[in-house]
């Protein structure tokens, strides 16, 4: 199952802030949803350990993140790809950092992610509003964070 999303929320931060904070992989583990663990294998390689549940169904990814496309301090691209008991997850993001004046970013995201097995076997209709929700939250999350940190 395919699932597509993207977003552009203004963040109370210059581009050089939430650059820094996008490669903090730290950072990013403490808001993104579900993650239980994160090992940086190198700068651009990460180990995930991320659990989500959609409907009954409960589930712990295994993930191999990789940055790539990286044009400091304007854009990158992030793929994941993970495997739980009887399912699996390719995901597929891109990010852009526009100025906003007078000190202030716009975070363009565009996700796509592929569900296969157990996970997209619950409903179309249920994966695809838990993934747009945990998307969406994690995004805007990560917005309001970042603005706050910049203060």
């Amino acid at each position: 199952m395919r699932l597509e999303f993207s977003g552009a929320p203004e963040i109370t931060a210059p581009p050089d802030v939430v650059w820094k904070r996008l490669l903090d992989h730290e950072f990013v583990a403490s808001v993104a949803p579900g993650v239980e663990s994160v090992q940086a294998i190198d700068d651009r390689h990460f180990k995930v350990v991320s659990g989500f549940g959609v409907g009954a169904v409960k589930v712990r990814f295994q993930l191999d993140v990789e940055l790539s496309d990286v044009k400091p301090p304007k854009s990158l691209k992030m793929t994941a790809h993970g495997k739980a008991p009887g399912s699996g997850l390719e995901v597929s993001t891109a990010l852009e950092i526009e100025p906003v004046p007078p000190d202030r970013s716009r975070l363009k995201w565009s996700a796509t992610s592929e569900v296969r097995g157990t996970v997209a076997s619950v409903g179309a209709r249920l994966l695809k509003g838990t993934a747009k929700k945990l998307t969406e939250a994690f995004w805007d999350e990560f917005a309001a964070r970042v603005g706050e940190s910049s203060k």
